[in-house]
């Protein structure tokens, strides 16, 4: 009564498509995914009446309607002809869809290659929906996992794969009952059995049969319980010390079953029971009962391989009579139908075998995969070559550029000893000039000590001719004093001129140094810290140009190395924000250190004073 009114709420819904958006047919695609389970040709018959206005809707929706109705076509077992579709919803699922959507989109490209007899791609399929699939997810449907491993059982089943087979159905039953879903987990521990019987490990095939029997009871399947325990009867007959066992079945099936029919008798389909029933009473010695149960499989329209459990039945009673002839009969008709069955079986076999490869369609996978590794390569090609020229126009830019800088630095270099030679030869002038001075500076003592001499035996002559000779010496020696100064002031200078000159020589590639520059982007990218190479470069740059720092620093700090990057920085006028990221270090151990280094160095307590001190010693240029 529910699935009735799934599909009239559906078909409902179908006809007021007529203008709808997205979100209604949406919600019509979730009412049919409800039905399909139930009422598959009816879902199909909405599905098919959709097509119309598909073409209308987003891709998500047409992929949405495809993948119900390949859902829909397998549950009501109509035979895939194509596995284009399904590709193309695993291509689209992989990238866009749930967890269960792409478990159901490997799992139905997997049927499709069922039907077209590609067992093995069939097989990666089922697999594919495995590897999808994500049981911690709240919402995961375990009921199509299982389904995955039972139709992977069922692909083993036919290329003889048998213990795959039994750890697929084990795994088809074990997500059955979390999906809540008893019957169908029994259904495939049920069907484990027959693996175990072909593996002839009839023990434990008839503990699980058990096992299938109480769990069918167990959960009300009552019916199921006794047409399961025929595979136990088949056991019981080939030992014959459980006969008593199936005594004990074969009362209860006569009596509860519903196979029967109002005369006591079982269809075609089920007289596979009187061969077990017969064998039973041949085994306890009544061999009239036992042949009255072996024609009793008799049917019309019967096969060899029906008519196989009969002859091979009358043939062992006949042989515990000793009937010559009638053994000889059925020796020769059993023989027929046993070489009938075994070729029969043989054949299907065999075809069964044959479909699990469909060449022709491997042998076309491979023309294409051939041509698409051919454009691949050629693709590679292309693309290595361009590389490989790229990779060459850019070593030979790098060396023009490295050359161009080396012109350049020559360049400087020229203009710095120009600028040095011609400083040195203004301070030679001034020196010999400044030395005149001198000499004349001397003369002028002299004279003037003639002079007082002079003057002094004049001076009792005349007083005021001394005055004004003082006057005249005091005068000379005054403008030569401030000559001599001038000098000396020229003469400082061109001495800083010449210090500042080499500064400049040393500064330039200093700042260019490729640490500096290092530190210089670093300082513009928070994200970046300088490493412990990028550190010791650091000290070895410094150590170049000012080695009086690393000396002063090496006799007072000792080994310390961070105080060392700390101070180094400091000097390079690096804020304290950047010190911090690019020492991975904390601000107020930036901070406390600074302390330590100018206290130690300058006997300055304060971190604030060091950048200054450090500028005014060492002449560091700044960032």
């Amino acid at each position: 009564m529910k699935s009735v009114v799934q599909i009239i709420v559906a078909f409902c819904a179908l006809c007021l498509l007529s203008g709808c958006g997205d979100k209604r047919v949406e919600s019509v695609l979730v009412n049919i995914d409800t039905v399909i389970s139930s009422r598959p040709d009816s879902a199909l018959l909405l599905l098919d009446s959709l097509k119309a206005e598909k073409h209308h809707w987003p891709r998500s929706l047409r992929m949405r309607h495809d993948l119900l109705t390949m859902k829909a076509q397998n549950k009501a077992y109509v035979d895939f002809t194509s596995d284009s579709v399904g590709r193309m919803l695993v291509d689209y699922y992989d990238s866009h869809g749930t967890t269960n959507e792409r478990v159901m989109a490997h799992y139905l490209l997997g049927c499709a290659y069922r039907d077209l007899g590609e067992a093995p791609r069939a097989v990666n399929s089922y697999m594919d929906a495995i590897a999808a699939a994500d049981t911690t997810y709240a919402d995961f449907d375990f009921y199509t996992l299982s389904t995955v491993y039972s139709q992977l059982s069922e692909s083993y089943h036919r290329q003889l794969l048998l213990t795959n087979e039994i750890e697929a159905r084990r795994k088809a039953s074990h997500y059955a009952y979390r999906a809540n879903q008893p019957l169908w987990g029994i259904y495939n521990l049920d069907m484990s059995v027959g693996a175990y019987i072909l593996l002839n490990k009839k023990d434990s095939a008839e503990i699980i049969q058990k096992q299938v029997m109480a769990l069918y009871d167990e959960y009300g399947y009552h019916q199921r319980a006794l047409q399961t325990s025929e595979t136990l009867m088949y056991l019981y007959t080939e030992q014959p010390g459980r006969l008593s066992d199936f005594r004990q079945l074969m009362d209860r099936f006569e009596a509860e079953s519903n196979l029967f029919d109002d005369h006591h008798e079982l269809p075609p389909s089920d007289r596979q029971y009187y061969y077990y029933k017969g064998r039973y009473y041949e085994g306890i010695g009544c061999l009239d009962s036992a042949e009255y149960y072996y024609r009793k499989i008799s049917h019309p329209n019967m096969n060899y391989v029906e008519k196989d459990p009969i002859y091979k039945g009358l043939l062992s009673v006949f042989q515990k009579r000793y009937l010559s002839d009638s053994i000889a009969k059925y020796a020769q008709l059993y023989c027929e139908a046993n070489d009938s069955s075994i070729a029969l079986k043989d054949r299907d076999l065999t075809a069964q075998m044959a479909a699990s490869y469909n060449y022709s369609r491997y042998q076309q996978d491979a023309r294409v995969n051939e041509a698409k590794a051919f454009r691949f390569k050629i693709w590679l090609f292309i693309v290595l070559t361009l590389l490989l020229m790229m990779t060459l126009c850019g070593y030979i830019a790098w060396n023009r550029y490295k050359q161009a800088q080396q012109r350049k630095q020559q360049e400087l270099d020229k203009q710095h000893q120009a600028e040095i030679d011609r400083l040195k030869a203004e301070f030679a002038n001034a020196s010999v000039l400044y030395g005149e001075k001198l000499q004349q500076l001397r003369r002028l003592d002299e004279d003037h000590k003639h002079t007082i001499s002079f003057i002094k035996q004049q001076l009792k002559e005349s007083k005021r001719s001394e005055e004004e000779a003082n006057e005249r010496y005091n005068s000379e020696k005054t403008k030569l004093l401030e000559e001599i100064n001038i000098l000396k002031s020229n003469l400082e200078s061109l001495e800083r001129r010449e210090e500042i000159a080499t500064w400049r020589k040393m500064s330039i590639p200093f700042v260019e140094a490729g640490i500096i520059q290092r530190i210089k982007i670093f300082m513009n990218n928070p994200q970046k810290k300088l490493s412990d190479g990028d550190l010791e470069l650091l000290v070895k740059t410094i150590n170049d140009y000012y080695p009086d720092l690393i000396f002063d620093l090496s006799n007072t700090l000792g080994t310390e190395r961070l105080s060392t990057y700390v101070c180094i920085l400091t000097a390079l006028n690096v804020p304290p924000g950047n010190i911090t990221h690019l020492l991975g270090v904390t601000s107020s151990q930036v901070s406390n250190l600074k302390q330590d280094i100018n206290h130690a160095l300058f006997g300055d307590k304060t971190a604030r004073t060091l950048s200054a001190n450090l500028n005014s010693k060492y002449k560091i240029p700044k960032l």
